[in-house]
């Protein structure tokens, strides 16, 4: 319900968008929300199977974001699991979503008025089928729902997941946001239906390593020029068994061009403010936590 009551919502407002009436343009004087708004990516290690440390872990994150004056706060894909956790620890332990860490992060986003976008895997109450997704969470503590990933990855690590069917935006302070997870960018067709329906920011949460041919090789820049859209990569770092993620790249992309690639072995908080009037998104610095 949770799910199909904002998809219902975001349609109508993205509708009301698109009469020419300005609902969507940039600028606090017309959704109401902050001009500026700082962007927190968690360049997280999260470790596959062990899903309380890498909680812990995502919570204390957020926390400094939150010190550091962050509007919203992102997380790579599967920051809750580990990329390779269900070789490890299976699937059955996956609970309905909303669970009660997702209820538990919700008074963390109403208590600290910060928007959250979080890689998790989901079963669906409805039918059962598991998914690999980002939930978002409003500053009001409003879980808005999941993005699933559409372009599930074939092999071991993503064979537990369904793929996602859904075209939703989220809406955080006024702007409808589109995400992308990791292999999402590969071709267009998502990102383009994305801007159709108005999204004015595409969020890549991933698990992506510079892996020679199988590495992003410039799929991100792709999806900017083609949509105008800036478009913010949150990747992670750390190893996992088969995968080392160390030199993974969280990036900022805008009308086709990198502005930031950041890289680190051990985990950092990364700050950007976007100024909604101008476009201009600048890199406020990198953070432990």
């Amino acid at each position: 319900m949770i799910r199909r009551l904002y998809i219902i919502v975001i349609t109508f407002l993205l509708t009301l968008g698109a009469t020419g009436h300005g609902a969507w343009c940039s600028g606090a004087s017309s959704s109401g929300g902050p001009e500026r708004i700082r962007i927190a990516l968690i360049h997280l290690d999260s470790r596959p199977g062990e899903i309380e440390r890498n909680r812990r872990n995502i919570e204390k994150a957020i926390d400094r974001a939150v010190a550091e004056k962050a509007d919203w706060v992102l997380t790579p894909e599967l920051a809750e699991t580990g990329y390779g956790f269900a070789g490890r620890i299976g699937t059955a332990w996956i609970e309905n979503f909303p669970n009660a860490w997702i209820h538990r992060l919700s008074t963390i986003a109403a208590k600290n008025g910060v928007n959250l976008f979080i890689g998790i895997a989901e079963r669906d109450s409805a039918t059962g089928n598991l998914h690999n997704s980002v939930a978002m969470i409003d500053r009001h503590g409003v879980i808005q729902g999941t993005y699933r990933k559409h372009r599930v990855v074939n092999g071991p690590a993503e064979s537990w997941s369904v793929r996602g069917i859904e075209n939703n935006l989220f809406i955080a302070d006024g702007v409808p946001v589109g995400l992308l997870i990791c292999a999402d960018a590969y071709k267009n067709e998502i990102s383009n239906r994305q801007k159709q329906m108005g999204a004015q920011i595409l969020l890549s949460p991933a698990n992506w390593p510079p892996a020679g041919e199988m590495g992003p090789k410039g799929y991100w820049e792709e999806r900017s020029r083609e949509t105008g859209l800036p478009l913010i990569v949150n990747n992670r770092t750390g190893m996992e068994p088969d995968i080392d993620f160390s030199a993974s790249e969280s990036a900022v992309i805008t009308s086709g061009k990198r502005l930031f690639t950041f890289i680190s072995p051990a985990p950092q908080l990364i700050l950007l403010d976007w100024n909604r009037s101008t476009g201009v998104i600048t890199a406020v610095g990198r953070t432990n936590f």
